[in-house]
Order: C-alpha cells, then structure tokens, then sequence
C-alpha cells in the first residue's frame, strides 16, 4: 500500500509538472511560429525547425489530454477533425490499384503518357505528388500542436493569458512593421526583398497582415466586454476595459495601410458579430432605449461608409486582379482530379498543366487564392467532406455560444475566438492566409482556445443546474 501511495503521489507531481510546463511550451512554439511561419513559400529550413520545435509541444499536450480523461462531446469532435485533417496527406501516400487509379478523367491521360514512356510497373499512389504532400504532412504538425496545446489547458486564467499572448505579439508585428516600411528597399535589414515596402512585419504577404489584424479585433473586443462587466462588479478598475478597446479601435485603422480590401470590407461584419455575440449588445436594451439604438445604428452606418470609401480607394487596380480568374481556372481543373484529388501540396504543377493559356505568367502561381476550391482540388472528396464536418463544428459551437451568450469570462472568450475563427475562414475565400504556418497556428490556436472555453462553461452550468434546480426546504412544523 505504501507503494502504490508513493507511485501515485509521483504521477500527481508528473501532471502538476506537465499542467505547469504546457502553457509555456505553448507560448515558446506559438512566438517560434509567429517568427519562423510568415513565408508563403514552401517549404524554407525554418519550416523543418518549426515542425521539430512542434513534436515536444505534442508530447506534452496529449500527455495533458489523455490524463485528463474523456473531454467535452465537441472537444472530441474538434480532436477528430483535426486528426482526420492531419492523417489525409497520409492516406494518399498509399498505393492504389492501377483501376482506382485512373478514375480521374486527367489521370487517365496521364496513364497513356505512362504507358507510352515504356514505363511497365509504375508506383502510383493516391497524390501526384508524394514528396509535397509528404512536406504537407509535416506541415501540419505546428498547427496541431497548437491546437492540443490550448485544448488542454485547464484553466479560464491560462486561456486569458494564452489570449493577451497572442494579442502582445500582433502589436509587436504592427511596430516591426512599420520599422520594415521606414527602410530604404536596399536595407540589409529588410525581411524580404522582393516584395518592396509593405505593411506585413513579420508576414511576407500584407493581406495576411490585415487577416491578423481582424484577429486582434476581435479578440480586443473579447477582452474589452470582459473588463466592462469585471469593472461593473467592483473586481476590475473603471477603465480597464479602455486599453482592449483602443487596442479593437487600432486594429480598425491600420488595416487600410496593409492595402487589403478584403480585409476593409470584413472590419465591419467582424466588429459587429464580436460585439453581438460576446453579449456587450443587448437587444432588449436597446428596445428599451430609442437612443441608444439610434446611436448604435449611425456608429455602424459611419463605418460602413467608412469601409466603403477605402475599400474603393483600393480598388484602383482592379482591372488588373487575378484572383478570380485563377479561382475559376483552379475550380474547372478541380473537376477533372475527383474523387481522389491531386494531393495536398499539388496545386504547382497540377495548375501549371491545366491553366488556360492566358494565365501561363512569366511567374508561377502558387495558390488558387480560394482556400476552399484549392482543397477540394487537392484532397478531393475526402477534403470535401472535412471542409463539411468544420462547418459543422462551427455552427454547433455557435449554437452553444449563443445559449450562454456573455453569461462568463469563457463565454466571452470562446465567442471572440469565434469570430477570429471566422474572420480567417471568410478571407480565405479570396485569399490562402492559412497556407503560411503563422495564420494556420494561429487558426488552430484559437480553435482549441474556444473548444477548452466552451468545455468549461458547460462544466460550470452542469454544476450549476442541480444547485438552482433543488426546490427550497420546507419550513419546520410550529
């Protein structure tokens, strides 16, 4: 007895150890990946350190999980389709028989150039590509790591603390930023030189910088609503809640000078589906009050002016865009890759092949600019199908934020989290922000931040519900 008393007082030390390490792990491989990620080139040597920095991190993190025993019914939901994401490049690095093979009307031309070749046995698999989805595979591992990593944080005080990490680092890119921007074009400490001058800091391409700055919005918004009600109840000063607000204010005015019009024309859903759904917009409130709610409506109405007139100061070189037409091109060449796809990380040389002719550039294009056609491309139905079950998860963790709508600090949280999710995914739509490391971690960060947010105030209503739900005792007989 003795001994197993000791052997349990040495695991309860092992997970108290791990439950303090995890956190900093967390914090060490998101600022690596902020540092290392922001390239839209695949793959760089600092990928290879990022992904190695990536696999302590996922020790630590399903050590936590699994310890902490079965999570919450959308956690696991979360952790399958992450997991099912991460084993696709995977599953097509297998071979597959020569008939399943050439189902795909394109690689049945592909078949005949083979076979006219001389070649008798080839060693076809599911990709096209198997040395770049085989990069793709290990790609992935920063952003899962992540992901485990704030699911398995424990604590509403380590997920706010995660949440003002990530805000200190988007404020620190805008500085660098602008450091890079006051350099002459020949400064040796320049970042990256064949872009020019552009407001990415540490983000090779502007747009995704203006995705970043969508992020902080939101997640500015969270924590302001949080200080506004901790100062109502006598556990915050009165003005706490001013420095996420001017940080939220910031975000708004700078994301013009990353020169996205995407990213102007998404401030505006962005402020107002934070504001709404992290509670600081009380509806009935504002029924209430005719003027508040006319206040309301010509703030917003400003700002959609506002958004308007900037994004169309941006369009001055919209005859020239592209980004539609490759989407287009990607979208037809997508219809003769399915059911299997090209392979994740195909899209190269699969595009190159089947572009039309007036987009054969001089430079190769590297992605379709619509996240969503370039994996379906890619994964086939399979990434179909998973692009399905994350709508899912989303509009199910939706479901649940709106139940319990501003009612915690985890509420708030997992709700900004939400609408920073959200903004990546709807500039995704013109644009390939989750292609670098930086912004896939960063997803993936905030995704584990909502779910272990959402996870913990459902625990704290289901302790809750039986003490509210007992009836008063009677009172004792005279």
């Amino acid at each position: 007895n003795l001994g197993m008393g000791r052997a349990a007082v040495a695991i309860d030390r092992w997970e108290l150890g791990l439950h303090r390490l995890l956190p900093w792990a967390l914090l060490v491989l998101l600022v690596a990946v902020w540092l290392g990620g922001g390239v839209s080139v695949d793959p760089t040597a600092t990928d290879e350190v990022l992904e190695l920095l990536a696999l302590p991190v996922l020790v630590i993190a399903a050590a936590v999980l699994l310890a902490a025993g079965q999570p919450d019914r959308l956690a696991r939901a979360g952790l399958a389709l992450a997991l099912a994401v991460v084993a696709l490049p995977l599953l097509q690095l297998l071979p597959l028989p020569a008939a399943l093979w050439s189902l795909p009307t394109a690689r049945q031309a592909l078949a005949a150039d083979i076979a006219a070749a001389g070649v008798a046995a080839p060693a076809l698999r599911w990709t096209l590509t198997p040395a770049a989805t085989e990069q793709a595979l290990w790609s992935t591992l920063p952003a899962l790591a992540l992901f485990l990593a704030a699911l398995a944080l424990d604590t509403a005080r380590a997920r706010l603390w995660m949440v003002r990490a990530l805000l200190a680092i988007l404020a620190a890119n805008v500085l660098f930023a602008f450091f890079q921007v006051s350099l002459p074009e020949d400064s040796a400490l320049r970042l990256y030189h064949s872009w020019g001058p552009n407001f990415g800091g540490l983000l090779v391409n502007a747009n995704h910088h203006a995705t970043a700055l969508l992020v902080g919005l939101s997640l500015a918004v969270g924590r302001a609503v949080h200080a506004r009600r901790r100062a109502a109840a006598g556990r915050a000063a009165p003005t706490a809640w001013l420095w996420p607000a001017a940080f939220a204010l910031a975000c708004v005015l700078l994301i013009p000078l990353t020169g996205s019009r995407a990213g102007m024309v998404l401030a505006l859903p962005v402020l107002v589906a934070a504001l709404w759904l992290t509670g600081a917009v009380d509806a009935r409130r504002l029924r209430r009050s005719p003027r508040a709610l006319a206040l309301v409506l010509g703030s917003l109405a400003l700002l959609a002016v506002a958004a308007w007139s900037v994004s169309g100061w941006m369009q001055v070189d919209a005859v020239h865009e592209l980004r539609g037409r490759i989407a287009r091109a990607t979208l037809a060449i997508t219809a003769t890759q399915q059911p299997w796809g090209s392979g994740v990380g195909s899209f190269v040389p699969v595009f190159a092949q089947g572009a039309p002719t007036d987009l054969l550039l001089d430079a190769y294009i590297n992605h379709a600019h619509d996240e969503y056609v370039q994996w379906w491309l890619e994964a086939g139905w399979a990434g179909l199908l998973a692009m399905l079950a994350f709508a899912v998860l989303m509009l199910a963790a939706l479901r649940r934020l709106w139940r319990v709508r501003g009612q915690s600090g985890e509420a708030i949280l997992a709700a900004s989290c939400w609408v920073a999710l959200l903004a990546l995914l709807l500039h995704s739509t013109a644009d390939f922000p989750l292609r670098t490391l930086t912004l896939m971690g960063t997803a993936a960060l905030l995704l584990g931040l909502m779910l272990g947010a959402l996870a913990a105030s459902a625990q704290a209503a289901r302790i809750a519900m039986p003490q509210a739900a007992d009836p008063p005792e009677p009172a004792a007989p005279a």
